[in-house]
């Protein structure tokens, strides 16, 4: 499983890019793989040159780069689901962001790179409530063993507020076309529960108690 990685869906919301992409960990932040790069560098410098950075690509004002899709000689390909895929189909596919559990089905999943930009991780999968609690404690717990420090993904977070299920699904349907997951329907929960954090880096899960649907985002 890879290694990826706070704008509203990863500064995938703007109609340019940068004409390069950088490569490396696509779960870890922009600013973590920076700092972990070997210089040690004072924290102000380092926040006036990544200022800087961005500014030289606004004013390049560059073509759109051409994000492809499912294309395993590109390693920052956009990995997506074109249908619901059953836990073996998923399995062998290989590029789900996320574990999943032998119980799940109708399995669609997104897996959005943009270099130092950002990313977009979607997942979203059909089980038995009790599966997608557990399996909610087993992707936070290997999310915090690859966690380099705090702060840490949260286990049950709390009820659902209809205002972050309503932010989650509109957020999924924006940004750049190969980012979008029109299937996350996270506004269609009416009982359901928060695990993890709320938006940003931190794993967001929600889990819909009536119909068993387990939802899965973050993003950078």
């Amino acid at each position: 499983m890879r290694s990826h990685k706070r704008s509203k869906v990863a500064g995938a919301n703007r109609s340019w890019r940068l004409q390069f992409r950088i490569r490396g960990s696509r779960r870890e932040s922009a600013v973590a793989r920076l700092l972990s790069s070997g210089f040690m560098l004072p924290r102000a410098f380092v926040t006036f040159g990544l200022a800087c950075f961005m500014l030289v690509g606004c004013e390049e004002k560059s073509s759109p780069v051409k994000y492809t899709i499912n294309d395993p000689k590109d390693p920052n390909t956009t990995w997506r689901t074109d249908k619901p895929l059953s836990y073996l189909e998923a399995k062998a596919n290989g590029h789900c962001p996320i574990s999943l559990p032998p119980e799940a089905k109708n399995i669609q999943f997104v897996d959005f790179y943009a270099g130092y930009i950002g990313f977009a991780e979607y997942v979203r999968f059909e089980a038995p409530a009790a599966v997608c609690r557990e399996h909610a404690r087993l992707v936070l717990n290997e999310y915090n063993a690859r966690a380099t420090g705090p702060p840490y993904a949260r286990m049950l977070f709390g009820p659902m507020s209809e205002e972050l299920a309503q932010e989650l699904a509109k957020s999924a349907k924006q940004g750049e076309k190969e980012s979008q997951a029109a299937w996350f329907d996270s506004d269609a929960i009416q009982k359901g529960e928060v695990w993890g954090g709320d938006l940003g880096p931190i794993p967001t899960i929600l889990i819909d108690l009536e119909r068993g649907v387990f939802y899965y985002r973050r993003t950078d």
